[in-house]
């Protein structure tokens, strides 16, 4: 989710895949408070994969970090994903210099 023009990033969408053979139910287990909302789905039907969708809150599209989410299914070993969320914001509208080619 890093920005280096002056388009503003705000959101990123991402995929999750069943593989197993069974129905399964996903619940959110660890999200930084106050830097973003995660919409996921509420299950995932046994070879198919669905879309997920990070989305920064407005007071922090400014700001550099890296954090992440981690959600639970609910298969037997209650299996946990953690996905890192790294954002850097880099001014493109301050002049370095010129380059001469000399």
């Amino acid at each position: 989710m890093s920005q280096f023009t002056d388009k503003v990033i705000k959101k990123a969408k991402f995929k999750i895949t069943n593989v197993s053979d069974q129905k399964l139910n996903l619940t959110m287990v660890a999200l930084p408070e106050g830097l973003m909302e995660i919409k996921l789905p509420k299950s995932i039907d046994p070879g198919k994969t669905v879309e997920a969708e990070v989305k920064l809150h407005k007071d922090i599209l400014g700001e550099t970090f890296h954090k992440s989410f981690t959600f639970e299914m609910d298969d037997a070993d209650k299996s946990r994903f953690t996905v890192p969320i790294k954002r850097t914001v880099k001014d493109m509208t301050k002049k370095t210099g010129k380059l001469t080619g000399k």
